[in-house]
């Protein structure tokens, strides 16, 4: 009878350790951050709390929170695993939340949190503040080809040489720049042909350097070069007269590359001067290749374009074409299609009437001096008769 109650007490302990609830939860341990050697790729490592290694019926998930300072913003994301590759900038702090959620029969169904863990890892910099380059930029020529450009920094020890490495999802390693812009000695820049780039995707980019002093400080950049492009100049443009001159019509055509034509906007501006000699400009923005301008005393137009919203976040303006202007003379000289059918035809047809009419006078004075002679000669016949008819008598009498 002992043996038995002991039995049961045993089997009661064990079934209500097993469907306990859960009251409180622990956040994640062991919390790392792992450099990945790709200019900004990180990896943040945990393992569970140590008070869930023999939960088994429950769902253990992870909220993690950490801060895009290149945006400016914090980034979340729930998952099951117990890591997180995510993109940091190393010239700043990397700032990480992170805590622990459990759901199940342990919890009654209900989801418990951890209390949040908030880490911080400061950066690592070598070199002096001021040694860093400044003014760092670059621009995607029509999608060809890229330039990266920069400044030397203010406090930047003499006779110091620049590189610049990069990567992307395309690259398993850092690369160096394929190609530099020498400046007196030093780089000054860097040119990427088409196929060392990669849209869509995050592009890390390191400018450091060397000096006879010690190291220059590493400046860190993330972009997305899809929103650096700048297309090339606008072509064919043509501003021409129609409508018997009221309305000007102004075309043209993109530049060859590797930009769709569907991601063009183009922005039009023309400035117009009235016969009062008052001058007022227009600004259009269009995705056609054509547009219709009013037709004043003198008309001017140009034209530029670039990416728009649907193909990019950003994009640089094209430059300027040049000034295509159109005076008033040229205006009321310049005349539709049909009107020029209608002027051949009229000339044609006065040419026409102008040799009918000359035709006729023609044949007219042929037949007058045809019939001038026909008279001459009978007057001449009747004459030689009388004087034949008056020496008939004179001779038939001696």
């Amino acid at each position: 009878m002992k043996v038995s109650s002991v039995v049961l007490v045993v089997i009661m302990t064990y079934t209500w350790m097993c469907h306990a609830e859960v009251t409180s939860v622990e956040p994640p341990d062991n919390v790392t951050v792992s450099d990945l050697g790709l200019l900004g790729q990180l990896m943040i490592l945990w393992s569970p709390p140590a008070s869930l290694q023999n939960v088994t019926d429950c769902a253990v998930r992870y909220q993690l929170d950490y801060f895009n300072t290149y945006r400016n913003q914090w980034r979340g994301v729930r998952t099951f695993r117990t890591s997180l590759q995510a993109q940091f900038d190393l010239e700043r702090d990397v700032q990480v939340k992170l805590r622990t959620m459990l759901r199940g029969k342990c919890t009654g169904g209900v989801e418990r949190s951890s209390s949040t863990l908030e880490l911080v890892w400061p950066p690592h910099l070598a070199g002096a503040v001021g040694s860093r380059v400044q003014n760092f930029s670059c621009v995607f020529h029509m999608k060809e080809y890229m330039e990266c450009t920069w400044d030397r920094g203010p406090d930047e020890p003499p006779h110091s040489k620049h590189f610049l490495y990069y990567w992307h999802s395309g690259l398993e390693s850092v690369a160096e720049c394929p190609q530099y812009f020498p400046q007196s000695g030093d780089r000054k820049g860097c040119l990427f042909p088409r196929d060392t780039v990669k849209e869509f995707t995050d592009f890390n980019v390191c400018v450091n350097g060397s000096s006879p002093v010690g190291p220059i400080r590493p400046a860190y950049f993330n972009m997305q070069v899809q929103n650096y492009v700048k297309p090339g100049l606008v072509e064919s443009v043509t501003l021409e007269a129609v409508e018997e001159g009221e309305e000007l019509v102004l075309e043209w055509r993109p530049t060859e590359g590797h930009i769709p034509p569907h991601c063009l906007e183009y922005e039009v501006m023309s400035e117009h001067t009235n016969q009062d000699g008052t001058k007022w400009t227009m600004v259009n923005v269009t995705e056609d290749t054509s547009l219709v301008l009013p037709a004043k005393q003198q008309s001017c137009a140009r034209v530029r374009s670039h990416v728009h919203k649907y193909c990019s976040d950003s994009s640089f303006w094209s430059d300027w074409t040049q000034w295509h202007c159109l005076p008033v003379a040229s205006i009321q000289a310049k005349v539709s299609p049909a009107m020029d059918i209608a002027l051949i035809c009229v000339l044609v047809a006065s040419a026409a009437a102008m040799l009918s009419f000359c035709m006729s006078l023609w044949m007219f004075r042929k037949m007058w001096m045809k019939r001038s002679e026909q008279k001459m000669l009978d007057s001449s016949l009747f004459w030689e008769n009388q004087q034949h008819l008056k020496l008939s008598p004179a001779l038939s009498h001696p």
